[in-house]
């Protein structure tokens, strides 16, 4: 194999695995409106963007933080 095989071979796995998980978040239960880590009502505006949201935006922000420093300097 040669790398445009490889390179094709690797784009055909992620766009089969991005459609999966397309098909999962559409098939997913539609938001409560409630937070789950604050209990405080998630932002009308959010939930019309995404209807599947889980988090309020400032949750959203600290999970993702913490997402990314854990991906950075490893789970403490």
């Amino acid at each position: 194999m040669d790398d445009i095989d490889f390179a094709t071979e690797r784009a055909e796995t992620f766009n089969a695995t991005a459609l999966q998980m397309v098909l999962r978040r559409q098939s997913a239960a539609v938001s409560t409106g409630i937070c789950l880590s604050c209990s405080e009502p998630i932002e009308t505006e959010r939930l019309e963007a995404n209807p599947h949201a889980r988090h309020c935006c400032d949750c959203a922000a600290e999970e993702e933080a913490v997402s990314r420093r854990v991906k950075r300097c490893g789970p403490r």
